[in-house]
């Protein structure tokens, strides 16, 4: 293996790591030595645990790597840990300096980012170093709730943010990632991610003290001011800034409880919840207190008066790494859609162009991208997703608009393409089915647009215009597109059953006959896009547990 080839700066280290998880750290650093960087599912599979996991997975990453840094900035990244984000900062940026406490954590960054030349780290406590020139950015992710043991002053938190902003250049930007003292998740039980004692920072933390805590929405800000910013911008990252898949922001907040199909998760155990998290979000958000329960905070601090131009972000970090992309909404002006990963996922995003152009040529209406380089980027609109006009009929049981406009969604799926054959069709080439059945699938769709569900069409004026159609399939039932459209909609809102049973729109459709069948397909398509090993990694930590909720509530009665 060649010698790695970032800078390693041992000037200012005194010889004693001053944080440490134990041993564990030293089978993550052999594991980062053994893989390709940011290769890791296959080592976390088999060494699983929280902290191999926490520390490998790829979703670390979804902090910063959505947000579009200038290439030519110089990075201060500030207790990189184990390197987790170190990687996205340098292939985003010109330069980083890396500064990490650890010296056996910074030999880890070594390791991981072995092939990034633009990097230095240097190993030490930021308040013994002195720099000799100041930076664009400065990332402090998940630092700063433990200056109470790392700056040794009467204001620990404050005097460190001040330290900070010296190191930033007039125009620079700092970013800044926390939990919430108040986070809903500890509403429901859930361990303080720092003492692990439940409610310690909603008390204060009093009941635990070991100099680390966390700071509210208004705490935070206020500090922050105090330290000297003009300007701070909120975002939120879900289910936190640790393992994030979405992004909201303080002007894009979220509108319902589905939050992109966020999952919570809970480390390093949920047996202290009272509550379900996932199931206060509706409340918390009809009730606007939203930005109070967030569990995380990533803030973007300036003193330029253009900040937060990113408003929101998704990634579909669970595929496979080469169909990794993120969305990015830049105000109310354009939406772009980018690789995750530098060097991969490019040739996806295009065939996004490809099939928008084939459903033109169909007559169907699109909402266009346009290519840019790398991504792609479409106009903003405000317009209703088709899939708000579902739910709303939905929940005034109004049947006959509810089939009305299902059968809007079939004749769209059936003009979209050319026929073949039923003899042609995909169930029997991949032998999920013979063909003694004949033509119960009913059309066979020479290529089916998978994507054709109610969340990626907006309906303005009765009209449907389509959009992100990634995924096409040859030779395969109008009747699965369908079916795709019906799970994907009930899944994402599971309580829809109760004003019109999925089976009864099933049944309409002819699709109960062959739904076994179709789920097969539908099965064979996600393990071809999803990466199975991260799913079955991160969902042992997901969710919660109703059952241990009520014997906890049991235990206070």
């Amino acid at each position: 293996m060649n010698n790695p080839k970032p800078e390693f700066n041992l000037k200012w280290y005194h010889g004693e790591d001053l944080y440490s998880e134990g041993d564990i750290e030293d089978l993550i650093i052999e594991l980062l030595k053994k893989n390709e960087p940011e290769n890791y599912t296959d080592a976390i599979y088999d060494n699983f645990c929280w902290s191999v996991y926490y520390h490998l997975t790829h979703l670390r990453k979804n902090i910063l790597n959505w947000y579009p840094f200038h290439p030519d900035a110089e990075v201060l990244e500030i207790g990189a840990g184990l390197g987790a984000v170190t990687g996205v900062l340098c292939d985003k940026c010109k330069s980083v300096v890396s500064v990490e406490l650890s010296r056996r954590r910074a030999e880890g960054i070594l390791w991981r980012c072995r092939e990034k030349e633009n990097l230095e780290i240097i190993v030490g406590n930021l308040n013994d170093i002195q720099f000799e020139k100041k930076f664009d950015y400065i990332t402090l992710i998940g630092v700063l709730e433990y200056q109470g043991n790392y700056t040794d002053t009467e204001n620990p938190y404050l005097d460190f943010l001040k330290r900070i902003k010296q190191y930033l250049k007039p125009n620079g930007k700092l970013f800044l990632a926390i939990e919430n003292q108040f986070g809903l998740k500890y509403w429901c039980g859930a361990k303080e991610d720092h003492t692990l004692v439940p409610f310690n920072g909603i008390h204060q933390y009093t009941i635990k003290d070991n100099k680390t805590k966390t700071f509210s929405r208004a705490g935070l800000e206020g500090l922050l001011k105090k330290s000297g910013f003009k300007n701070t911008y909120f975002y939120y990252p879900m289910p936190d800034y640790k393992l994030p898949t979405v992004i909201y922001s303080q002007r894009h907040l979220p509108t319902n409880a589905n939050m992109q199909n966020m999952q919570c998760y809970y480390a390093p155990d949920r047996t202290t919840l009272i509550a379900q998290e996932e199931n206060l979000y509706q409340d918390i958000i009809e009730n606007n207190v939203f930005e109070f329960f967030a569990n995380s905070f990533l803030v973007e601090c300036t003193d330029l008066e253009e900040y937060g131009a990113v408003e929101f972000c998704s990634m579909s970090s669970e595929r496979m790494m080469e169909y990794q992309i993120g969305t990015r909404f830049l105000g109310k002006n354009q939406v772009e859609k980018f690789a995750l990963k530098k060097n991969s996922g490019c040739k996806h995003i295009q065939q996004v162009i490809l099939n928008q152009e084939e459903l033109k040529k169909r007559g169907l209406s699109v909402w266009e991208y346009w290519q840019k380089g790398e991504i792609i980027v479409a106009d903003y609109t405000d317009a209703k997703l088709w899939e708000e006009q579902w739910i709303k009929c939905m929940k005034t049981r109004d049947i006959s608009k509810i089939f009305e406009m299902a059968d809007l969604l079939y004749d769209q799926i059936l003009e979209s393409s050319d026929k073949v054959s039923w003899e042609e069709n995909i169930m029997y080439s991949m032998n999920l089915a013979d063909q003694s059945g004949g033509d119960q699938y009913g059309p066979i769709l020479k290529k089916g647009y998978l994507d054709m569900i109610a969340r990626n069409a907006f309906l303005i004026n009765e009209q449907l215009y389509w959009f992100d159609q990634e995924w096409t399939l040859e030779n395969v039932p109008a009747k699965f597109v369908l079916y795709r459209a019906f799970v994907e909609f009930y899944s994402a809102y599971s309580e829809m059953d109760q004003y019109i049973p999925l089976a009864e729109l099933a049944e309409r459709y002819g699709l109960l006959c062959i739904w076994g069948e179709l789920k097969q397909l539908n099965e064979l398509f996600g393990k071809s896009v999803m990466d199975e090993k991260h799913l079955m990694e991160s969902s042992f930590f997901r969710n919660s547990d109703r059952d241990i909720c009520l014997k906890n509530i049991q235990k206070i009665m």
